[in-house]
């Protein structure tokens, strides 16, 4: 039975099921009990119960698989946040299988913020390519990439379905680079959610790239949505900032 207490019901129930699963008492795969064995194990509404099971969903805690019942969801994939071109590998050090996805690439005029971040008046074209990063076949990430079309002659040769940017780059002689990273919560819309196989209005990260020639000339404006319910980021500091 959950206390009686200010705390909502469905609250206590949520992080209860919370401290199983990080404690490991259930791993993933593990099939949760239905709504109605748990509405008389904790003495609660299947409103309640149904309501805290929905949270945990959307944190990509569990996962509904149709007609089978609730289960516990495979761990987050953890990228480093200063790592480049490297989310690829993250996938792989978690035991999946990574795979990049070729959704479209166009040559066209930029939008003017586009043209803005490369440095480019907006008569000039760029190469427009969408990406998703997959990890055992589902979508964690979808890339989306401007490219100035003068500075990558050929670009649509290169089968970007099965390589790496870091690759490309190297064969049009780009070997340094550095880059301007800004992170922001945000939610996908019905096009990026329906590419991300989840629902309009979830919650994601949203990393902003710009890559940079060392002369400072730009060469690449990304933005990637990741799948907050898939995904999370960490940072290793090696001389800690002085807590407040």
């Amino acid at each position: 039975m959950l206390n009686r207490s200010p705390i909502p019901m469905y609250h206590q129930l949520k992080e209860l099921v919370s401290e199983k699963i990080e404690s490991g008492e259930w791993a993933p795969g593990h099939r949760l009990p239905t709504e109605a064995e748990l509405s008389r194990e904790f003495g609660v509404s299947r409103i309640t119960v149904r309501h805290a099971m929905q949270l945990l969903q959307n944190q990509g805690m569990l996962e509904r698989k149709q007609g089978r019942g609730t289960f516990v969801a495979q761990p987050k994939v953890a990228h480093n946040l200063m790592a480049m071109y490297k989310d690829g590998l993250s996938v792989a050090q978690m035991g999946r299988h990574p795979q990049m996805e070729l959704v479209s690439l166009e040559l066209k005029q930029p939008a003017a913020s586009v043209a803005a971040r490369l440095n480019l008046p907006v008569s000039d074209q760029v190469y427009d390519m969408k990406r998703l990063l997959l990890g055992d076949g589902e979508p964690l990430m979808l890339i989306h990439s401007w490219l100035p079309a003068d500075r990558f002659p050929g670009f649509p040769e290169h089968d970007m379905g099965a390589r790496t940017m870091g690759a490309v780059l190297r064969e049009y002689g780009i070997t340094e680079a550095f880059q301007h990273k800004e992170v922001e919560v945000t939610i996908l819309d019905e096009e990026e959610a329906e590419l991300l196989q989840t629902f309009s209005g979830a919650p994601a990260l949203l990393l902003t790239y710009v890559n940079y020639l060392p002369n400072g000339d730009p060469i690449e404006y990304r933005r990637t949505h990741v799948r907050g319910d898939r995904c999370k980021y960490y940072i290793d500091v090696d001389k800690p900032e002085l807590q407040l």
